[in-house]
């Protein structure tokens, strides 16, 4: 849900003008409604609380009386307010602006906009508000990276057109099945108001993407969020980007979100910040390109040729060596072996690695064994 004022930061309503009900302005709205027809000789049942109606008024051309009847029969009924195009009528009947005040509906006009543009933008902003869905190609692109300011700004603008001097994204990442987690969000941001005017959720892939608006005053913290929507943590590894102020980085700030809640899932904690992602912001990324997984996976594979040929277990001591950052003394300990015996496999993966009396022989074998786990986690072996 959205409340009226948030009508005047949509793009395509930059001239809206309020020219009644202005104590209507923190109404919310549920829904955007066409109004086609004389609603006087209607069955009334067909709008309900929290619509905006929106019109044209075209069904009344030249008869200012049936506006008036009409009009005040829509907000006898109650609905959140009226959206006006001035295509038929430049200004509205006295009676209408009169109970439009003392009801506390706000009534605004608009000029040029098609009313099909205004509808389907109000539409848009809602649903950003109240459903989780239908972002996807926008996040994906987002995520890709590949996108000029301009077109950043056009993504952005359609998940979130109220925008945020300040915000921070969330990615909530189960374990188990999504529904449940989204269904509690829903309800708690239906039944919160205020919550719902910073808060937009949106599925992706396997996750929800939650994004906090942080302007002075109107901040929320991601943990205190789960608790009140009775959320339970175990099973879910949370993911938390740097604050934003730059929309253009918004990209930046999901990628953040997104990696560092695979991070947590893999490491087991409940929740990661960006800024403790470390060799993960690399690796995450690699993660996507095709010619790395193809190379991990082809050394990965020849260290376990090698041990099944032989009967020996070089991938277990590269990963406890690994673990164990990269201290002989440590994986030895770790492994019930001598230190020789460990550097004596060592030096075997080196060789299969084709990383002979090459320095980077530990980092790339880190790399190798950090970026393998990444894609068993997601099953991409």
């Amino acid at each position: 849900m959205i409340r009226l004022k948030e009508l005047f930061r949509l793009e395509n309503l930059k001239k809206l003008r309020l020219i009644a009900g202005q104590d209507g302005l923190e109404r919310t709205v549920t829904a955007a409604v066409l109004l086609e027809y004389d609603s006087s000789r209607m069955e009334l049942p067909d709008f309900y609380r929290g619509d905006l109606v929106v019109t044209t008024l075209a069904y009344a051309r030249g008869d200012s009386q049936l506006v008036a009847n009409s009009l005040l029969a829509l907000m006898n009924q109650g609905i959140a307010g009226l959206l006006v195009k001035t295509a038929y009528f430049s200004e509205l009947p006295a009676s209408v602006v009169n109970m439009a005040n003392r009801l506390g509906t706000p009534l605004f006009l608009f000029d040029e906009t098609y009313i099909e543009e205004v509808i389907l933008e109000v539409t848009e902003l809602i649903r950003g508000k109240r459903h989780f869905a239908g972002y996807e190609q926008e996040l994906d692109a987002l995520m890709r990276g590949a996108l000029t300011a301009e077109q950043v700004k056009e993504k952005v603008q359609r998940i979130d057109p109220t925008g945020s001097r300040a915000y921070r994204i969330c990615a909530l990442y189960p374990r188990e099945r999504l529904i449940a987690l989204e269904e509690k969000m829903y309800a708690l941001l239906s039944s919160d108001e205020a919550l719902a005017q910073i808060c937009i959720c949106m599925e992706w892939r396997r996750m929800l993407i939650v994004l906090l608006h942080e302007d002075e005053g109107a901040d929320a913290e991601i943990r205190a969020i789960l608790e009140r929507a009775q959320i339970e943590r175990e099973g879910l590894s949370v993911g938390v980007s740097e604050r934003q102020t730059d929309q253009t980085r918004f990209g930046t700030a999901l990628s953040e979100a997104v990696y560092a809640a695979k991070a947590a899932r893999l490491t087991k904690k409940e929740t990661l910040y960006a800024h403790e992602l470390g060799l993960y912001a690399y690796l995450f990324p690699m993660s996507e390109n095709a010619f790395v997984c193809s190379r991990c996976r082809s050394q990965l594979q020849r260290i376990r040729e090698y041990d099944a040929q032989n009967r020996t277990s070089l991938e277990q001591t590269a990963r406890v060596y690994v673990s164990e950052r990269m201290e002989i003394a440590a994986t030895a300990k770790a492994l019930f072996q001598h230190p020789n015996t460990v550097r004596y496999r060592l030096t075997k993966i080196q060789k299969l690695m084709e990383l002979e009396d090459d320095a980077l022989f530990a980092p790339m074998l880190s790399l190798m064994i950090n970026l393998s786990q990444i894609l068993e986690e997601e099953g991409r072996t």
